[in-house]
């Protein structure tokens, strides 16, 4: 048995990166850069105003002051898409709109409500304007040469706006794994079925799916089998084709644990079976070739738990993502917490801010079996494995779901 964070090292350390391929940049939302981006022109391209109002020469307003008016001719007009090509001399100004280019020749603006238009052709200034003012530089958005975004980002908006001001039209990004996911157990039923004496419907396939498809990977759900030897293997023989394979259940040490044994007399390179944590310790990693194998616990808090802490860093290992450690922040626990093994909890939880500070509490039940304590919690309470017990008071570590 291993602790979790040599299981994660383990998996990690089994993870390969996945191939590369072009997208067009409309398709490329949730994916992974696979190279670098360099700024091959400075944005913005030129120096631009950031108001609506007059490019000046500063010089000319170096004697404006309350009742001292300088009075200056209007040679233009410059706005967004329209620019003035011609230079601006001492005596001149140009009315300019925001996003509009500055003329050669001025150097500042000045704010449509600190001017006074006098007509078609002339406006008055009664203060100085120092050079630079609502200016918006040429490269100080990104610079021409400079990195902006790096292999590994993740593309979101804000990222496919960058890339598509600079031109990019496709952009290299990592694969999407196909992660195949296989139910076993004689008590599932699909979640159509009119459910017989002892069933359950096998909803747990379908939260993998989610939490799959939210990690960036490509699900593909297999069905179920039940607990025959003989029927599994086939199953897992079959389903070896991907790049990940979950199997949920199976995984212990009842009668009917077929799962790593199968997995072994399949070829699977078992690198580690149990966990020191709870819920989730009957979990199995292997490889076979490319392919990564998890055995989950059948439970389904056990599954998603350790979906969140294993599958989901190996999942974005996969998809050439810079693997972080969940976002963690300290919290005042609001009631008792018992534990007497030396195992690692995950506790679910509802962490708010009371008064300025940081509070948790659990969902209620911890029982693995509970599914709807994932849902109705916003995190994870850490409970590490030298603890022997929470009190009502106490500073955990809460990592948000």
């Amino acid at each position: 048995m291993v602790d979790a964070g040599e299981a994660l090292r383990l998996i990690l350390d089994a993870t390969p990166l996945l191939g590369k391929e072009k997208l067009h940049l409309h398709d490329a939302l949730g994916r992974t850069l696979a190279e670098d981006v360099v700024a091959s022109e400075s944005i913005p391209p030129f120096d631009n105003s950031s108001m609506d109002g007059f490019a000046v020469r500063s010089a000319d307003l170096g004697e404006a002051s309350g009742p001292k008016e300088v009075i200056l001719e209007i040679v233009g007009e410059s706005s967004a898409g329209n620019t003035f090509e011609e230079q601006v001399h001492s005596g001149q100004v140009v009315r300019i709109m925001t996003g509009g280019k500055i003329p050669d020749g001025a150097d500042t603006v000045v704010p449509i409500e600190h001017a006074r238009v006098m007509n078609e052709d002339h406006a008055g200034f009664n203060e100085p304007a120092p050079a630079g003012r609502h200016v918006r530089r040429a490269g100080e958005d990104i610079s021409k040469g400079e990195t902006i975004l790096r292999a590994g980002d993740v593309i979101g908006p804000s990222q496919l706006g960058i890339l598509a001001s600079l031109g990019y039209v496709n952009v290299r990004a990592y694969e999407q794994p196909l992660v195949k996911i296989l139910a076993t157990g004689d008590e599932l039923a699909e979640i159509d079925a009119e459910l017989e004496d002892g069933q359950i419907r096998n909803s747990t396939s379908y939260a993998l799916s989610g939490y799959v498809r939210q990690a960036g990977g490509i699900p593909s759900l297999v069905g179920i089998v039940p607990d025959k030897r003989k029927r599994i293997k086939k199953r897992i023989r079959e389903a070896l084709e991907c790049d990940l394979l979950l199997i949920t259940g199976g995984v212990s040490v009842g009668k009917y644990d077929f799962v790593k044994e199968i997995l072994e007399g399949l070829g699977v390179e078992v690198i580690f079976w149990k966990v020191n944590i709870k819920p989730g310790k009957p979990l199995v990693f292997g490889r076979i070739r490319q392919a990564l194998v998890f055995g989950l616990p059948g439970n389904p808090v056990s599954t998603g738990v350790t979906f969140l802490q294993f599958v989901r860093p190996a999942l974005h290992k996969l998809l050439g993502r810079r693997v972080q450690p969940a976002f963690r922040l300290r919290a005042t626990l609001e009631h008792d917490v018992a534990k007497s093994d030396g195992k690692r909890h995950y506790l679910r939880g509802i962490a708010r801010e009371v008064e300025g500070h940081l509070r948790v509490s659990t969902t209620g039940s911890q029982s693995s079996g509970v599914m709807s304590s994932l849902s109705k919690g916003n995190c994870l309470i850490i409970v590490p494995e030298q603890s022997t017990g929470l009190k009502i008071g106490d500073q955990v570590d809460v990592e948000f779901l």
